[in-house]
Formats: C-alpha cells, structure tokens, sequence
C-alpha cells in the first residue's frame, strides 16, 4: 500500500506532516446510523487484519505446499492397482476328459452366461538410490518456503494495520487542535481588546484562521482515508480506533539491545528454496539410477459358458486364478536426456544461492533503515515534546499580557502558530516512532501469519 502525506501550513510557517496512511478503497460515506462502532485497540485490529483475505490466501498456499509434502512422503508407501471387468461370455465346452478339444474350436459369436474377471497388483519400492529421498527434502523446504512467506505478508499487513490506526489517531489530534485554536483565536477577536487592533493586525488574524480551517478539512479528509484502510483491512465495516489520546509508545531499552535480520521470514523463504532447488537437483541426478521394487500380483477369471480345463499348463483366459510376487528392477535408460535435466537443476540452484544471497543483503538493508527510523522517531518526539511545552508557554504568556493589554495581535498570531507547529510535529513524531516500532517488528521477523499475532503493545 502507498502512503500520502499532506502538510500542514499554518501563517506561512510548515507545521508538520499531517499523516501517513494505508490506501484503501474509497466509497461514497455511509447514511448516518445510530450503531456504535466497533471500537478497536492496534492490537484487536491487528489480530483482526490477520484474517483478512490476503492473509487467508498466503496460509491456503502454505497448506498447499504441505500436501505436496505429503505426496512425497507418500511415495515410499505401496502402490495398489486393482482393475475389474464383466463382459458376455463365449460358449466354449471340452469334448474329452482332458479338454484338448473343445467345441467350437475355435471363437464365435455364440454367448452364454457372463465373463467377469479382477486383478490386483501391489508395488513396494524398496530402494530408488535416493529419488524418494531428494524428493521428500524438496517438498518439505517448499513446505517450509510457503509458510514463511505467509508470515512475511503478515508482517506487511501488521504494519498497514499500524498506519492505519496511527493515521486515524494522528487526524483526530490535528484536527481537535485545530478546534481548540480557532475556539481560542475566535474568542480572542471577539473580546474588548480586539476592538483595538489595525486593519493590517485583523487581516492576519484573518488569514490565520481561514488557513485553520483549511486544515481542519485536510484532517478530516485523513481522519476519512485512514479509518478506511483500517476497515478494509480488518474486514469490519464500522470498525474505529479506541479513544485513549496520542501518545508515544513507551519500550524497554532491552528491546532495542539485539537486532538481527536472521529470522526474517523473506530471508528463510529464500533459504528454504535453497534447500529445495538442491534436493531437486539431487533428484534429477538420480534419475540415472534404477528403481527396486517388490511386485506382488493376483487375478481371477470366470466365465459362465466356457469348461474349466483340468490343467494348470492349460492357457485358460476365461477361467483363472493368478497369483505371484517378484523383486523387480526397473530402469529407464536416458542419460542424455538425465544429464541435461540435471545440469538444468544444478544450475537453477546455484541461481536460488545468489537470489538468497540477495535477499540477506536486502533484509539487513531493511532492518538497519528501521533503526534508523526508530533513532529518528525518538529523537523527534523528545525534541518536539520540549519545542511544543516551550510553545505552550509562549501562549500562556501572550493571553496573560493581553489580558493587561499590552500584547499585540502580531504576538498572538506567533505565538499560536509556533504551538500549532510544534503540536503537530509531536503529534506526528509520535505516530512515526509507534509506525516505526512495529516496521523494525517485521524487519526482526516477529510477525507470524499461523501462530499468535503481537504488536508493539504487547511484545
């Protein structure tokens, strides 16, 4: 999903980026209900998210990928084939003792009764100089491939889940303080002391304002768009944020003591199609050797209008039982075909180890630029936690001096830019660190798409 980001200007000045936010579908607004919203904590939407379809196709291709594992597993078990028949009977009858002359002597269309007959043959392979082996090894790393891949999107959705939460909350914060200032600014001019100021004091003040509410219509349009892909994320129509206010997610230094990207769930998807392009390149070597197998077969036949010869040297196809077990060896002679195919495979693993080696490559440069991110975030938020209490300040002091008349609306309207400015810049800071803290979760792999999800909260 893309972010955006929209900035807010306040008097000329950059107050702050206003949010960054899951895409999601729009849809023409909803008629009004009086149905309360399913109120969501990040860790309840998360949990929700991971049921979504995205989710649900990632686990069905694990399941998938087991079953050929399975079907692997499957060959070293014996083979059954069973074939039955029921035809017309001819009418064949022995004209001596020793049935060495029948009538007619030869087939016709004469029939009598019916003919019917079933085989059964079982095969137990023994030894197959390690095709079952090679075979069973691919098909688990695919397994193990498929699975990992299904937690990697699992970490991609936990961190659009967390956008989209922390993009509603940081909206909503904007857009209350926003509400506050013009509240505050409106009831300013409209006190005795207002009645004082200049043409060029009242336009500011103006312009000030008519940027406020500009604002305002840009929260509510991300407070809109957020609270969207919160939705279509977790799949719940009127889903919406809890109401505990903003803040910065408070975590233990321990946490931040190891980072390894070890267990990066694309770095094990990567080793593990390692593992299988190995094992099938072991497999099409193999090719080259024989199977050993033990045969085991059994048949009956019955006609109703054929005599039964009494002879067991007799070639009776109407009336017979069959039966017999043999240690065979079978062998497929392609060496020419068996050696491109495993020069081909051979190749195409050596081609996996340099993707995987990519890949590592990758997932470090991931992991370190979410520490970096995470550096960054809780920097900003101690630095615009100390600039907005030191623009409050400055706002506490401007309506103390108006309210002895000695502060000019030039002051007011710096001072409440400043606050505006520094307010939002927490506000976003603070969304950041909590985004970051759960992208460098992904990046050390913690997010599991068959298993128990965390966030940051709870981790």
């Amino acid at each position: 999903m893309r972010c955006f980001q929209s900035t807010m200007i306040v008097a000329g000045c950059c107050v702050a980026p206003l949010l960054a936010v899951a895409q999601a579908p729009t849809s023409p607004a909803a008629a009004p209900t009086t149905a309360a919203p399913h109120i969501l904590t990040l860790a309840q939407a998360t949990a929700a998210a991971m049921k979504n379809p995205r989710l649900a196709m990632a686990r069905l291709d694990a399941q998938v990928a087991g079953t050929r594992a399975d079907e692997a597993n499957a060959a070293r078990l014996p083979r059954v084939s069973a074939t039955a028949f029921l035809a017309p009977s001819p009418e064949a009858h022995c004209v001596n003792t020793d049935c060495t002359v029948t009538t007619p002597q030869n087939q016709n269309l004469a029939f009598s009764g019916v003919f019917g007959g079933a085989s059964l043959t079982i095969t137990q392979p023994l030894y197959t100089f390690g095709k079952i082996a090679a075979a069973r090894q691919a098909a688990q790393a695919g397994q193990r491939a498929s699975a990992a891949l299904a937690d990697e999107v699992a970490g991609d959705t936990a961190v659009e889940v967390a956008r989209a939460y922390w993009g509603v909350k940081l909206a909503r914060t904007l857009g209350w303080m926003l509400d506050d200032g013009l509240d505050e600014i409106t009831a300013a001019m409209k006190s005795d002391d207002a009645k004082d100021m200049s043409v060029q004091d009242r336009q500011r003040v103006a312009v000030l304002i008519a940027e406020a509410k500009a604002q305002r219509a840009d929260a509510t349009l991300g407070e809109a768009q957020a609270l969207a892909g919160l939705r279509a994320l977790t799949q719940i129509a009127d889903a919406d944020v809890d109401d505990a206010e903003l803040a910065a997610l408070e975590k233990d230094q321990s946490y931040f003591a190891a980072h390894s990207s070890a267990e990066r769930p694309q770095l094990r998807a990567a080793q593990a199609g390692v593992a299988a392009s190995d094992a099938l390149a072991k497999l099409e070597a193999r090719q080259a050797w024989p199977d050993l197998a033990v045969v085991g077969q059994v048949g009956i036949s019955r006609a109703q209008g054929v005599d039964d010869p009494p002879s067991i040297f007799a070639n009776d196809p109407f009336n017979s039982n069959a039966g017999g077990i043999a240690l065979v060896l079978r062998w497929n002679v392609e060496p020419w075909t068996v050696a491109a195919k495993a020069n081909r495979a051979k190749l195409l693993a050596e081609r996996a180890k340099v993707q995987a080696a990519g890949v590592a490559t990758l997932a470090d440069l991931d992991l370190n630029s979410a520490i970096a991110q995470v550096d960054a975030a809780r920097t900003k938020v101690a630095a615009t936690a100390e600039g907005e209490a030191a623009a409050r300040a400055w706002v506490a002091s401007i309506l103390q001096a108006q309210a002895i008349g000695t502060a000019e609306a030039r002051d007011m309207v710096d001072a409440y830019v400043a606050w505006f400015q520094m307010r939002a810049r927490w506000a976003a800071a603070a969304s950041d660190w909590n985004i970051a803290l759960v992208r460098l979760g992904r990046a050390r792999g913690e997010f599991r798409a068959l298993s128990s999800v965390q966030t940051p909260e709870q981790r």
